[in-house]
């Protein structure tokens, strides 16, 4: 039997979504044995400031990566938008799973829909994007950072310290939270993140490629590699407030690329 170790950040989510990978890889080969090694990163450690401030996309990844190339680890499971334009040397990146939900949700106190929302609400979130999108519709709205988990962001939203909240709709979904969530906002209202709604898959050993090739969505795959050209070309990242999505548009290999970068 083969065994390997996996790499997870420590959040519920990002547990949740390790634990989809690994049934997925025991569904495709039933002798592996797959463990979870919980990995702290320097972005789950850095709440009192916003994202934009701390750094940059590696935040959430570096100390993985650090712990595949040392051998400590076997592979590791991102959220892809987590995931900077460049793989460092001797990795490898790939979608894993088909796309789940791209979009954006907004989960508000008391049922309200942006249109909705009283003015001068005060919205919680850290993201560039989403700021810059929702002023663009909603020039009244007012924005505090807030970080943490999904189920410390809902809290805040519970509690009344905050009239409402934006989060990935996949992540809401994996959680099983989906009645959390008052309107999934679409590309007309708010492009999502690079790689929105998709997972990753991180590894330094090329023996292991045959697995995460067999879990490969192409669709998403392709996807995935034009929205990051996109924002590897631009140069973005958390102190940018970029978004791009990609989708395929007919059945003969075309795909659209809607790219947006904030000012």
């Amino acid at each position: 039997m083969t065994r390997l170790v996996a790499g997870s950040r420590k959040s519920p989510l990002a547990m949740a979504q390790t634990r989809l990978v690994i049934e997925a890889l025991r569904q495709h080969f039933g002798e592996l044995q797959v463990d979870i090694e919980p990995i702290s990163t320097q972005g789950d450690e850095r709440l009192d400031v916003a994202l934009s401030k701390v750094g940059d996309k590696g935040l959430f990844v570096k100390e993985l990566e650090t712990a595949l190339l040392e051998g400590r680890i076997d592979f590791a499971i991102h959220s892809m938008k987590d995931m900077p334009g460049l793989t460092p040397e001797g990795l490898t990146l790939m979608s894993t799973g088909k796309r789940a939900n791209p979009f954006d949700a907004l989960v508000s106190h008391n049922g309200h829909r942006l249109e909705t929302l009283p003015p001068g609400a005060l919205i919680g979130t850290s993201s560039l994007r989403r700021q810059a999108f929702l002023s663009a519709i909603r020039p009244d709205l007012r924005f505090t950072v807030i970080r943490g988990n999904v189920q410390t962001r809902l809290a805040k939203v519970d509690d009344g310290q905050i009239d409402a909240t934006l989060l990935a709709a996949a992540g809401l979904q994996r959680l099983g939270l989906d009645t959390r969530i008052t309107q999934i906002l679409d590309t007309g209202t708010l492009t999502p993140a690079c790689c929105q709604g998709t997972l990753a898959v991180e590894f330094a050993n090329p023996a292991l490629a045959s697995y995460f090739q067999a879990l490969v969505h192409n669709p998403t795959e392709t996807c995935c590699k034009a929205e990051r050209a996109f924002l590897l070309t631009l140069e973005g990242g958390c102190q940018v407030p970029m978004a791009a999505f990609a989708q395929p548009i007919d059945e003969k290999g075309t795909y659209r690329l809607q790219g947006v970068v904030c000012s």
